[in-house]
Formats: structure tokens, C-alpha cells, sequence
């Protein structure tokens, strides 16, 4: 390879050599991952015939998608058990239940059927996301970290495209709409596989048996560092949701674009955007966790805005680019530096509640806009929204820079 070749791909490179044993969690994880965001993505994907399907205002489809978000706050005792039994078992749970919860979206007969299911799916997706990310970040080197963890996104976000490419099925009137939520059911194929091979966590089995509780997250210095991840997670998302849920809808019904175009649109600029998990895991393990998190907040934010106030297509392109490019890098950077900031006793738990948190915060964004998007616009409630996502940046650099951390010696009391 010449030079200026490896000073191009060097940023998507991880900074150290994986191992066989982090190879094999790795990939695990990731099959695990792309089931994963296939079933959280159909929502969004179809929600313009989805929406229809179910008699729905875009208003009304929001405030039923934010409630089915808040359900995320169900998967506490799964985090919780993560923390007392093992990272394995629960994840498993949390599996089974995003695919029942996603397969049963496509046989809902009533709007609150649909948020009932979805309500299932969030509850396994909240634990999921924790829980895969405290697995990964306790089995593989702590020198590539961050970039396993992105493997583990760049499979959501390989899902959530999948999802995408099964949107000209959903278009197709009567109960089309149905088709793509239907197919998450061949997911439960991949359970087999999970429960032989998904190992338990080495950096569990090995601690010293404190017993984390749940006052070790509200109280101390642990307290005050999840309280300030939450609401990081809770702000970022309460932008996000709207941005991403609504970006078809946007293309589709504020532009006038077939079914087609948007695929075509939302798979180039997500494809070039999906780079951002790999610069980003590379940058974090390389340049630090906080500065990484606040370039990808920041590249979201302003991506989003030029989905939404752009009506030229290649520009609009390149504004879903940027924005998919810091969502993504935001996985690794956030992911590991959540994992880092808590010990093993209370890992499971704090990154599940910080996740369900996050849902939360979705949930908000998404009942804001049942007020406002009808009311004043998609274009102008994604940028109000906007300001949290800012908010959540900024609060980023209050914490501590975890880079290389020895997760086994992080303790309840610390050093």
C-alpha cells in the first residue's frame, strides 16, 4: 500500500491489532446487531404507509411512537439483572423481545395494537443497546474498544438499511404496509446461533462481589456522572428521534420523491455517513472519548438542519451524509465512554437505564412534535430540537476522559 493510500485508510483502521477471541465477540454481537436494527428501523422506515395503514396524522403517528418509546424504562430489571446474574442471559431476553415485539407490529389491527408491540420491541432494544456495548467493551482489548463497539453500530445501522430497501414493499396500498414488520419474525433463525455462542462476560465472573445498587446511580460520584450521561442521551435523542423518524416523510411528502429516490437517497448518504463508525471508533481510542462524542453531536446537528430546510437533492444528500456520519461516530465514542465511567457492578444498570433514558428522551421529542409539527412545521420543530442536541455537546465535556480505562479496576468507592 503507498503512502498517501495508507494515510487514507488509517482513519478507518482500528489502532491495534484485534485478537482471535475479539474477533469471534465481535462478530457475534454484530449478527446480533443487524437483526437488531432491522426490527427498531421499520417504524421509521415505513412510517409514511404505516401511518396510513393505521388512519393516522403524522401528529398522531408521533405522540403514538414517543409512547411506545417511554416502555424503554420496562427494561431497568433486565439492566439490572445484568449487573446480579450475568450480561448473557438478559441480553438473550432482550433479543427475543425485539423480535416478537417487531413481528407482532405487522399483525397489529389497531393503532394502539401497533404501539402496544412497538412498546415491546423498545423495551428489547433498551436493553439490548446496553447490554451489548457493556459485553463488548468488557471482552475485547481495551486498546481497540471503541472500534469494536462500532462494528456493533455498523450493524444496527446495516439493519436499519435493510429495513430501508424494504420500503417499496410497504408500497403497495390496503395492507402492504405490513410486509416489512412481518419479515423481522426471520430473526428468531439467529436465536439458535445467539444462545450457543454469546459467552459470559470475563470482567463479571471475575469481580470482586459487591453488589452494586441502585442507589450507587443516583448518590456519589457515580451519581452525578450518570445523571449527566442521561441527560446527554436524553437531550441528543429528543433530536434525533424526529430527525430520523421523519426524514422519509420529509422526502416523501414535503418533496415529492418516489419510494425509490428516497431509498436511493438515504442508502448513498447513510452508506458514505457509515464511515463515521469507523473514524469515530479510531478517533476515540486514539484522540479520547469526550472530543470525539462533541464533533459527532455537532456534525448531527448540523446535517439534520439541511435535511430538513434543503430542497436540492445533492445537497440534501450530502446534509444526510454528515448527519448519518456523526450519529455514527457518536455510537463507539459514547458507547465506550458510558461503559468506562461505571464499575462492573453497576455497569449493566447504568448503561441500560442511560439507554432507556435516551428512549425517553425520543419519546419527548416525538410527543413535542404531536404540538408542534402540525402546528408550525416538520422543518422548524427538527430545528428547535436542535438546541438540545447543542445542550448535549456541551454537557460532554463535563466528564472525565476515560481513554484506556482498566474496567476490572474501576470500584463502587473509587480510587
Amino acid at each position: 500500500m503507498t503512502p498517501w493510500m495508507h494515510r487514507i485508510v488509517d482513519p478507518l483502521l482500528p489502532v491495534d491489532r484485534f485478537s482471535r477471541s475479539d474477533r469471534r465477540i465481535v462478530f457475534i454481537i454484530w449478527a446480533a446487531g443487524v437483526v437488531q436494527g432491522f426490527a427498531q428501523a421499520q417504524a421509521a422506515a415505513t412510517l409514511p404507509f404505516t401511518r396510513v395503514g393505521l388512519g393516522l396524522t403524522a401528529g398522531q403517528m408521533s405522540l403514538l411512537l414517543g409512547l411506545s418509546r417511554l416502555a424503554a424504562f420496562a427494561a431497568l430489571p433486565l439492566g439490572w439483572l445484568g449487573d446480579h446474574k450475568g450480561r448473557r442471559r438478559p441480553l438473550l431476553w432482550a433479543m427475543t423481545l425485539i423480535l416478537v415485539g417487531g413481528t407482532l407490529s405487522g399483525l397489529a389491527l389497531e393503532a394502539w395494537h401497533f404501539g402496544l408491540t412497538q412498546s415491546v420491541l423498545r423495551i428489547g432494544t433498551a436493553a439490548m443497546s446496553g447490554l451489548a456495548v457493556v459485553l463488548l467493551a468488557e471482552q475485547v482489548s481495551p486498546t481497540i474498544r471503541a472500534h469494536a463497539i462500532a462494528f456493533y453500530g455498523a450493524a444496527v445501522s446495516l439493519g436499519g438499511g435493510m429495513a430501508l430497501m424494504t420500503l417499496p414493499l410497504a408500497d403497495g396500498g390496503g395492507q402492504s404496509w405490513r410486509i416489512p414488520h412481518l419479515l423481522i419474525g426471520l430473526g428468531f433463525l439467529l436465536l439458535p446461533f445467539l444462545i450457543r455462542n454469546i459467552p459470559e462476560s470475563d470482567v463479571y465472573e471475575h469481580r470482586e462481589r459487591h453488589r452494586g445498587k441502585w442507589k450507587d446511580l443516583t448518590t456519589g460520584v457515580f451519581g452525578r456522572r450518570f445523571l449527566i450521561v442521561a441527560v446527554i442521551g436524553f437531550l441528543a435523542s429528543a433530536f434525533s428521534a424526529v430527525a430520523l423518524a421523519f426524514s422519509t416523510t420529509r422526502m416523501i411528502e414535503g418533496l415529492g420523491m418516489s419510494t425509490g429516490m428516497v431509498v436511493f437517497v438515504a442508502l448513498l448518504g447513510g452508506t458514505l455517513g457509515g464511515l463515521g463508525f469507523f473514524v469515530g471508533g479510531h478517533l476515540a481510542d486514539s484522540w479520547g472519548r469526550r472530543k470525539t462524542t462533541v464533533l459527532s453531536l455537532l456534525l448531527a446537528l448540523g446535517g439534520g438542519l439541511v435535511v430538513y430546510w434543503v430542497d436540492l437533492i445533492p445537497i440534501l444528500v450530502i446534509g444526510v451524509m454528515i448527519s448519518s456520519f456523526g450519529i455514527f461516530a457518536f455510537v463507539p465514542a459514547g458507547g465506550s465512554h458510558r461503559a468506562e465511567l461505571f464499575p462492573t457492578d453497576i455497569r449493566a444498570s447504568a448503561n441500560t437505564a442511560s439507554t432507556s433514558v435516551s428512549l425517553a428522551g425520543s419519546a419527548t421529542g416525538l410527543i413535542i412534535g404531536v404540538f408542534t409539527i402540525d402546528r408550525f412545521g416538520l422543518a422548524e420543530t427538527v430545528t428547535v430540537l436542535g438546541i438540545a442536541m447543542a445542550a448535549a455537546a456541551f454537557l460532554t465535556l463535563t466528564l472525565p476522559e476515560t481513554r484506556g480505562q482498566d474496567l476490572a479496576a474501576v470500584s463502587i468507592e473509587p480510587r
